[in-house]
């Protein structure tokens, strides 16, 4: 009988890419509840250009996913990520020297630049056993949504303490913390030639049908939840800050709401992955999670203006993200029956994820500037439906 348990070496390489991808995501998220905000007192802040800086990463993240995994394939998938990490670095150091938006834009641009995400899957792919690499990915998807709870409580905390530059001051520390554990704690390949092998293998089955086979409806599915996921959640924080202001919470205050609301959802997440009678649900979990954000976009919608109605909306919106944020990667990765295509497709996820935040930057800079916040709500329900509807053809 085979042993299903995760042995020490793939219980360190999970640990050390879980800790990678937290203090990364940090980073990245930390600004999302301030920078609607802050942003506007850079010099040349509008309400457009800050949905541009938060799209800045996402966009560099698309355009570099590909770029990074092919130099991963020559020269090592471990000196490609530290090499990443560095970059995100460099571009954490330009963000916090800037006072005006346009090197905001620059430096979230290089930050992005670093696009690490699927060589790390396929990195993650090659140290791990195939029958224990759901298990990893579950980990990492949640070490995400820590990542996120964290950050949002940290974002609000760091310019209440200090300034708004300090929140890429501390992304700049968190890389460098990252490239010693990618350095020190994941080990490299030694096999070179194996790795040659595999991958001239999978250049050999790269053909039309195969093409076809990374894009067919069970994997659009996954690609278009963590798509529309994101879209929301960028929508979100270009506008939630705003209304809780003017429901009377001053900024400061945020984070207590952003914490309550995401332990709760971390709470329920246990408990419907943990207790038993709630197996029922994982089977359409998607489905469920997807009328979840439906019903907290129509309470957003009517009323927005009332603040216990704003954290009731926050908290279901919450319930389904941090559900989705496990379930679709670990869903996704159990679909997936060609193992050497494996980086490839959670490459294509991750891009699915940046384009998801790059469009609802920019669509939501631009509707926040030209519509008023109901007609911004309504087109939030309007699009939850257009997923729902695509979700379900997809499903098999």
């Amino acid at each position: 009988m085979k042993n299903y348990k995760m042995n020490f070496f793939e219980l360190q390489v999970t640990l050390s890419f879980c800790i990678v991808f937290l203090l990364r995501m940090l980073g990245v998220f930390s600004m999302l509840p301030v920078l609607s905000k802050y942003g506007l007192y850079l010099d040349g802040g509008n309400k457009f250009l800050i949905g541009l800086s938060v799209s800045a990463y996402a966009v560099a993240q698309m355009i570099f996913q590909i770029p990074f995994g092919l130099l991963s394939d020559k020269f090592g998938r471990k000196e490609i990520i530290i090499f990443g990490l560095f970059v995100f670095f460099i571009g954490s150091i330009i963000a916090a020297n800037t006072n005006s938006i346009l090197g905001l834009i620059i430096g979230r641009f290089i930050q992005g630049s670093g696009a690490i995400s699927g060589v790390s899957m396929a990195l993650l792919s090659d140290l791990i056993r195939k029958e224990n690499r759901v298990k990893s990915t579950a980990a990492i998807g949640i070490s995400f949504a820590i990542s996120f709870l964290i950050s949002i409580v940290l974002g609000s905390l760091v310019i209440k303490k200090f300034s708004f530059s300090f929140v890429f001051w501390f992304s700049s520390i968190f890389s460098i913390v990252c490239i010693f554990v990618v350095f020190f704690m994941i080990p490299s390949l030694n096999n070179k030639a194996s790795i040659k092998k595999i991958f001239k293998k999978e250049i050999e089955l790269l053909n039309l049908k195969n093409i076809k086979y990374f894009f067919n409806k069970n994997f659009c599915r996954f690609y278009l939840g963590i798509f529309f996921l994101h879209f929301l959640l960028t929508m979100h924080f270009l506008i939630i800050p705003h209304q809780l202001e003017v429901s009377g919470i001053i900024l400061n205050y945020h984070w207590i709401i952003y914490l309550v609301t995401i332990m709760f959802s971390f709470f329920v997440l246990y408990f419907i992955v943990f207790y038993k009678k709630f197996y029922f649900c994982l089977k359409n979990i998607i489905e469920l999670c997807i009328i979840l954000i439906f019903l907290s976009s129509l309470i957003f919608l009517l009323l927005y203006s009332h603040l216990v109605s704003l954290i009731i909306a926050l908290q279901i919106f919450f319930i389904a993200f941090n559900i989705l944020e496990v379930f679709l990667p670990t869903y996704l990765s159990k679909k997936i029956s060609i193992y050497n295509f494996k980086g490839s497709i959670m490459s294509i996820y991750s891009v699915s994820q940046y384009l998801g935040i790059s469009l609802g930057g920019i669509i939501n800079g631009w509707l926040y500037t030209y519509l008023n916040i109901s007609q911004i709500f309504l087109f939030e329900m309007y699009l939850v439906f257009i997923w729902f509807i695509l979700n379900c053809f997809c499903k098999k």
